[in-house]
């Protein structure tokens, strides 16, 4: 399919948007609607989350770019202070908010009762397969911004992404017992704010999935406080504080970088089209 054929009519990002949205959003509005029992509640809540995924493998295949798109997951040569930055810049900032948390809320937090080294890669293993990891980066980043980066620089593709990101999540609002909850307006400007930094870490790190599922992983491990004990549930404050962290740094990329989010280092390393070879 050339690029002018798939962007005339129905681009593919729009055409995947819509189909992720689809199935999601019939998976998680059945849970919704009719609230049904185990084992058919946590099935379609496992088939919403893997939307992104389906919708790009979908695509990719009817474009005959599957063994691109994939490749993208597996892509592990990457400069090691790119790893450095997705195993340790979530963490960083995660502590950072949940630190600042407590000093504004004068709260005590511990570590979680459960071991540590039980709970932790549980937690990040579920993230990385399912829930935030492949289910979604596939179709995020592995297949929506790719087609973005073709037409936007990588500042404005991280935007759009992240919005539609944000919105796609709006109906674990309405679960019961889902991860989501609170504000959804301080949850959509940090979406939007962590777009942008995996942009960043994508376009620098040779595009790949794998090292941008790992931030991913990594974040909703440490930031969902997942690995601590509260002595009351947190209120607004800490997602309003983990938000302005977000586009704290974000911005601190963008004033580095450019529009293009390359860091200085990388600038051989710009983006052109869906990686090499393109589907054209």
């Amino acid at each position: 399919m050339s690029r002018e054929a798939s962007t005339s009519h129905f681009s593919p990002f729009a055409q995947f948007v819509v189909l992720t949205f689809v199935i999601t959003w019939t998976a998680w509005g059945t849970v919704i609607a009719v609230n049904p029992e185990p084992p058919l509640r946590p099935v379609l809540a496992l088939l919403g989350g893997v939307g992104p995924l389906l919708a790009a493998g979908i695509l990719s295949w009817r474009d005959r770019i599957l063994r691109k798109w994939a490749s993208r997951a597996v892509r592990w040569r990457v400069p090691a202070r790119w790893w450095i930055a997705a195993v340790v810049l979530p963490v960083v900032l995660s502590l950072l908010g949940w630190g600042i948390y407590v000093v504004l809320e004068d709260v005590s937090i511990g570590l979680t009762p459960s071991p540590i080294y039980i709970v932790y890669p549980t937690v990040f293993l579920l993230v990385f397969f399912l829930q935030g990891g492949y289910g979604e980066e596939m179709g995020w980043r592995g297949y929506a911004l790719p087609h973005l980066l073709e037409r936007y620089n990588a500042l404005v593709a991280g935007l759009f992404v992240g919005v539609v990101w944000a919105v796609w999540h709006l109906p674990q609002f309405f679960i019961q017992g889902s991860s989501q909850g609170g504000s959804f307006l301080v949850y959509l400007t940090g979406v939007v704010g962590l777009s942008i930094i995996l942009t960043w870490l994508f376009v620098n790190g040779h595009r790949s999935v794998l090292l941008v599922v790992v931030f991913h992983a990594q974040w909703n491990v440490f930031d969902s406080g997942a690995l601590f004990e509260f002595a009351a549930a947190p209120g607004l404050v800490a997602p309003a504080t983990s938000t302005a962290l977000i586009w704290a740094f974000a911005l601190v990329l963008i004033a580095i970088c450019g529009s293009d989010l390359q860091s200085p280092g990388e600038m051989g390393n710009r983006p052109s089209g869906l990686d090499e070879g393109a589907n054209k």
